[in-house]
């Protein structure tokens, strides 16, 4: 898993200074993680979502005994959404439906109301991958502040290609 985590970061440093890059792996992203020797089967399709400033995309994984220490390494922060929406449909279904609400309530962060926030549920066959905002070159959002201070970076999605 290190290697991949490090394979996207190496990617994102690119994305961020190739914007045709970025625009060629959000149209195609199977044949650039392919180029960054990231092998994916052909039964699984890529989704790239990318994060705006006023845009933040989180994954929500599928819950698989084998990701769950995964998801704890790199997304402590975010672990207890996934937690409750692992263990909770009600919960799962007001998260995909109101995502900004959701998280609020979970985490007692207000958030900003010019903030919009998706969130994607990964299945067998779809995976989703985030390219988030450069936060050398921008302010770091309410949401991203709050990420940042639970240990939540942008290599999460990484995880669920394996």
């Amino acid at each position: 898993m290190k290697s991949q985590i490090k394979n996207y970061e190496t990617l994102l440093e690119r994305l961020w200074a190739d914007e045709q890059l970025k625009n060629n792996f959000i149209a195609n992203p199977k044949a650039i993680l392919t180029e960054m020797g990231v092998h994916i089967s052909n039964s699984i399709t890529v989704e790239v979502h990318e994060d705006t400033l006023e845009l933040k995309n989180l994954v929500l994984p599928l819950n698989l005994e084998s990701q769950v220490g995964n998801v704890v390494e790199s997304a402590p922060g975010f672990q207890a959404v996934i937690q409750q929406a692992w263990q909770d449909e009600s919960f799962k279904s007001q998260l995909l439906q109101n995502p900004k609400a959701t998280i609020q309530k979970l985490t007692g962060t207000d958030l900003s109301d010019t903030l919009i926030i998706c969130v994607y549920e990964d299945t067998p066959t779809v995976k989703h991958l985030v390219v988030p905002v450069n936060t050398a070159n921008e302010e770091l959002s309410e949401l991203d502040l709050m990420m940042v201070a639970g240990g939540i970076g942008h290599t999460a999605g990484i995880i669920l290609l394996q």
